[in-house]
């Protein structure tokens, strides 16, 4: 039966997402912008034997720990992208995720009580309701594998007081923190919360007294964080130098709520999802009851299979499907599930912004992701309840339930799409804001020419380019800028320019701008005057993967800013001609002076960030960006600065992994000597 689990668990990754398993990609929504430019920066930074801490190519760089959603320490992507290619890393990544959530989902049903089908049942209409419609999310999948498994080892914990249960659940959380997606972590300890009153006790076993329970529970909850410290400190850093140090225009809690009216999509999704008129659209005008921020399809969306909602009703209105019930608490997991939902609208984040936690977050309609939690379990429960009753044969039974999880399988695939009715190449490919492709274009990025123009341009160029983050992958820093949590400067409009206008003074203040930023590059999608904004054209360009990227067929035009200072430059002289060698986690400036002497600071135009040599803390002494003074009294002597990234937050978390780590594997034996939880020995 196990094996089959396994399988059933495999061919539900290839009905749902069959063009990654054939080398596909995705491509849209955040994919190119955002999450394919750090994974291949990273995957570049480990095959060559570095663990990068900062990544130097987008905009004036940032802390890839800080920023999280790289997730530089989360072993698997240290496994996966150090031997795959990145599309192939980041869609094994997917799948396998995918995997363990379901595995995990269904391993909880049984420890509840569900029988085989059942459980079946609640890990498909969880796994495969709530997560598809967010594929172009890379943390979702991720968060909800560990959500699945944290909640099985504490039901584990719960039922049987064995205390390998208690190092998984410090272990899991680790992880999850490890991969960097806080959110869901946070959202796993809230239902964790609940737990205690939603398991009932399996095994015999003596039961403890709540404080005896509760501690050993705390005490491994602690340890995970412990574990993901190395990954929690330096975000903590970055946030407060980031746009989430408060709730401005630039950054709300409550964007991406799930309105009240579309709480309608549990059980009519054909009304959101199927109309001529876009579901962004149908959203904006959803005005009842709706907290006063913009969301999105993708953060709105919730449904876990018509299936789900009918059998939950049938709970509802016959006590007795709910008296046979091997999962008991019906009404305490529908509870559950309500809450969910009143967090989704996003009306408690806005009330409690000021609270740890709730404020650091957006999307609140991520909640909904309880409500398909617990409305999955609670109509697996009832089907068993239904099929007991009913005097079929056990094969007769197994049959119903593979053709109702069949008809489910169905019902979450078709409402995860968004497709043109036939059967062209693009049907049933599109879900949401992606659309999986069989020749994705960060496939071709080892062919790109714009890539190996930019590595003989060497490293003292930066690029101003139209896409945030994608021109990144081309190995050049590259301007602007799109991170979740990021550096202040990246959310200002100073960084940001409008080639398209043509008032003179405009366009000078854009030139003087753009050469103190250490551009040297533009690559326009229209061509500019090269008169009026002081460059030359370099070329015309079609590349494999930049215009694979964006759909774009027209060449992008490159030009040659003609006075540009460099990325890296000697302050007041501009003659003399500056080499950049950057890497991950160090900057060398190498240079000649022709003078007899040099008396002058040598400028790198990458983010002034606390961690790297000569940060001043103070804000009297505090620059954008980083500057070293110099003197020389030999002439045509050769000078070197060095600049390298040392945070205390990293080595400081790097300690407290450690600990956790030992806390955890030696935690039995801890709360052994402190007071055994069990009368049994585990």
């Amino acid at each position: 039966m196990t094996c089959a689990i396994f399988l059933l668990g495999v061919v539900l990754t290839w009905v749902f997402f069959w063009p990654l398993w054939s080398g596909g990609g995705l491509m849209g929504g955040d994919m190119y912008p955002y999450y394919f430019p750090q994974k291949a920066f990273f995957a570049d930074s480990v095959k060559s034997g570095t663990i990068p801490l900062w990544n130097p190519f987008v905009g004036f760089g940032y802390p890839t720990l800080g920023e999280s959603q790289t997730g530089v320490l989360y072993p698997p992507n240290l496994v996966l992208y150090s031997g795959l290619s990145v599309n192939t890393a980041y869609n094994v990544s997917q799948l396998f995720h995918y995997f363990i959530a379901f595995l995990a989902t269904w391993a909880l049903g049984r420890r509840l009580g569900l029988s085989v089908m059942a459980a079946i049942l609640a890990a498909t209409a969880f796994v495969y309701g709530w997560f598809p419609a967010r594929i172009c999310l890379e943390w979702t999948i991720i968060g909800g594998a560990w959500f699945s498994a944290i909640l099985w080892a504490a039901t584990v914990y719960l039922q049987s007081q064995k205390r390998w249960a208690l190092v998984a659940i410090g272990l899991f959380l680790g992880m999850d923190l490890l991969a960097g997606h806080y959110n869901m972590a946070f959202i796993t300890l809230l239902v964790l919360v609940w737990f205690p009153f939603l398991v009932h006790k399996k095994d015999e076993v003596e039961t403890p007294k709540p404080v005896q329970q509760l501690l050993p529970l705390l005490l491994l909850i602690g340890c995970g964080f412990l574990i993901g410290a190395v990954q929690l400190l330096p975000s903590w850093e970055l946030k407060s130098l980031s746009q989430r140090q408060d709730v401005n225009e630039k950054f709300s809690p409550t964007y991406g709520n799930l309105p009240p009216e579309a709480i309608s999509q549990l059980w009519q999704p054909w009304s959101w999802h199927a109309q001529d008129e876009l579901t962004d659209h149908l959203l904006r005008d959803a005005g009842w009851l709706n907290v006063p921020v913009e969301t999105n399809q993708v953060e709105a969306f919730v449904y876990c299979g018509l299936l789900t909602i009918i059998l939950i009703l049938l709970g509802c209105v016959v006590p007795s499907l709910r008296r046979g019930n091997p999962l008991p608490g019906f009404w305490r997991w529908g509870l559950l599930g309500l809450i969910g939902l009143l967090f989704a609208t996003g009306w408690p984040t806005y009330y409690l912004s000021e609270v740890p936690g709730f404020g650091f977050f957006r999307g609140p309609g991520r909640y909904s992701l309880v409500t398909c939690f617990a409305f999955s379990l609670m109509a697996a429960g009832i089907f068993d309840s239904l099929v007991r009753k009913l005097t079929f044969t056990s094969s007769s039974r197994s049959l119903l339930g593979s053709i109702l999880i069949g008809i489910l399988i169905a019902d979450l695939w078709a409402v995860s799409r968004q497709y043109a009715p036939g059967f062209g190449a693009s049907w049933g490919r599109s879900i949401f804001y992606v659309v999986m492709v069989d020749h994705p274009p960060i496939a071709a990025r080892e062919q790109s020419e714009l890539r190996d123009f930019f590595k003989q341009a060497g490293g003292n160029v930066r690029l101003y380019a139209p896409g945030e983050n994608v021109p990144s992958m081309l190995g050049v820093s590259s301007l602007p800028v799109y991170l979740g949590l990021g550096p202040e400067i990246y959310e200002k409009d100073q960084v940001r320019f409008d080639f398209s206008t043509d008032n003179e003074a405009e366009i000078q203040e854009s030139g003087e701008r753009l050469r103190s930023f250490g551009v040297t590059h533009l690559l326009l999608e229209d061509p500019i005057n090269e008169a009026t904004w002081n460059v030359t054209l370099h070329s015309q360009w079609i590349d494999l993967m930049l215009n694979g990227a964006f759909g774009r067929r027209e060449p992008y035009y490159l030009y040659t800013l003609n006075d540009a200072l460099g990325r890296a430059y000697v302050e007041g002289h501009p003659e003399i001609e500056v080499k950049v060698d950057s890497s991950p986690n160090e900057v060398v400036v190498t240079f000649q002076s022709p003078a007899e002497t040099l008396d002058a600071d040598v400028v790198l135009t990458d983010l002034n960030f606390p961690g790297w040599t000569g940060y001043e803390k103070s804000a009297e002494k505090q620059s954008l960006f980083r500057r070293q003074h110099i003197q020389l009294d030999e002439p045509a002597k050769q000078a070197t600065v060095r600049w390298k990234y040392q945070p205390w937050s990293v080595r400081c978390g790097a300690v407290l992994s450690i600990i956790g780590l030992l806390l955890a594997f030696f935690s039995p034996r801890i709360i052994e000597r402190i007071k055994p939880v069990s009368s049994n020995k585990n």
